[in-house]
């Protein structure tokens, strides 16, 4: 049988959210650094290897032109995302994670939390509202 996590395991978990997703955003820049700079790289490449092709060749110019459309389908669209993700950002997926260390840290303060105790695994109190005692 599976047990539950406890409230406080649930809150100490959510308070490790925020820091964690602060340092994937400037990972999320990294990649899309890399991979911009990477569709950017190859575009150069396959422009200068096009220019070099003698008449004769020019079925080659087929081939590379379609290898940069690979290139910035991939690479573009991927550096994209990552960019516009770490533009964006996490903060409406991590002020879910604020309020609940909020609530919780307020009901604690105010001696309003439902002990492991006088309930179930789950915290919750028998035969109690927390909102009808406020």
């Amino acid at each position: 049988m599976l047990r539950a996590k406890s409230d406080e395991a649930v809150v100490e978990g959510a308070r490790r959210v925020p820091a964690a997703k602060r340092r994937v955003r400037w990972v999320l820049l990294l990649y899309a650094v890399l991979f911009l700079g990477l569709c950017g790289y190859f575009t150069l490449a396959g422009i200068r290897k096009i220019d070099t092709l003698d008449a004769d060749k020019l079925n080659m110019g087929f081939v590379y032109g379609f290898t940069l459309a690979i290139v910035w389908v991939s690479f573009g669209i991927i550096g994209a995302l990552c960019l516009g993700k770490f533009l964006v950002g996490v903060s409406a997926e991590a002020r879910i994670q604020e309020l609940l260390i909020l609530y919780h840290d307020r009901l604690r303060d105010l001696g309003k939390l439902p002990s492991e105790k006088d309930g179930d695994p789950n915290g919750k109190a028998k035969g109690r509202n927390l909102a009808l005692d406020s």
